[in-house]
């Protein structure tokens, strides 16, 4: 069991040194585990430090785990403000793409897929789900504002146009996803969601 987050945890500023040691940790234990058996005395204890300093620094494995997940989130936002629906939904699918396409981003998918023994993490993904799914409708909200979106467009289905090709690319290939891809899905994206 857990220990209770501390009031002060998410307020505390984590120490470079520390996010470097525990940053590699999470996801090598996140590569071998997945999110579902996810433990950080088992991290701590692999990786030689204690586990209080997790505690105190992030509260718990829940917000270690998304903290790892949302490390470029602010990156992505200034990424995908291009000036136009065509050049946000690019500069999005490259994004996401740059990130799968390293080892850290492709293990990360990976390990994000549910385990069928247990569903107790799906609180963990539905918070990085959230968060990235904010970041991207915020490229909907520029579009609608400049009178580029369809008055019609269901955010969720918009977003997801995008994200989940190159997801299940990472899933299941360890091919390099390509810019011509990624230009194939902006604009199958963009011939979806454009206003005429």
């Amino acid at each position: 069991m857990e220990p209770s987050r501390p009031r002060h945890a998410a307020e505390a500023a984590i120490p470079d040194d520390v996010r470097a040691r525990v940053m590699p940790a999470v996801l090598d234990e996140l590569a071998c585990w997945g999110v579902e058996r996810f433990s950080v005395e088992a991290m701590a204890e692999r990786h030689n430090f204690d586990p209080a300093i997790i505690y105190r620094y992030w509260g718990d494995r829940h917000r270690l785990i998304v903290d790892f997940a949302l490390g470029d989130n602010e990156v992505l936002r200034a990424e995908t403000d291009t000036g136009s629906l065509r050049g946000d939904l690019m500069a999005l699918a490259r994004h996401i793409a740059n990130r799968i396409n390293t080892d850290i981003g492709r293990t990360f998918v990976r390990a994000l897929v549910m385990d069928l023994r247990g569903r107790h993490d799906q609180e963990t993904r539905m918070a990085i789900w959230r968060e990235q799914f904010g970041a991207a409708r915020t490229i909907l909200e520029r579009a609608r504002d400049r009178g580029e979106l369809r008055p019609d467009v269901h955010a969720l289905a918009a977003v997801q146009i995008v994200i989940a090709p190159l997801n299940v690319y990472a899933l299941y290939s360890e091919e390099m996803i390509t810019d011509e891809y990624c230009a194939a899905i902006a604009d199958t994206a963009w011939h979806a969601l454009a206003a005429r």
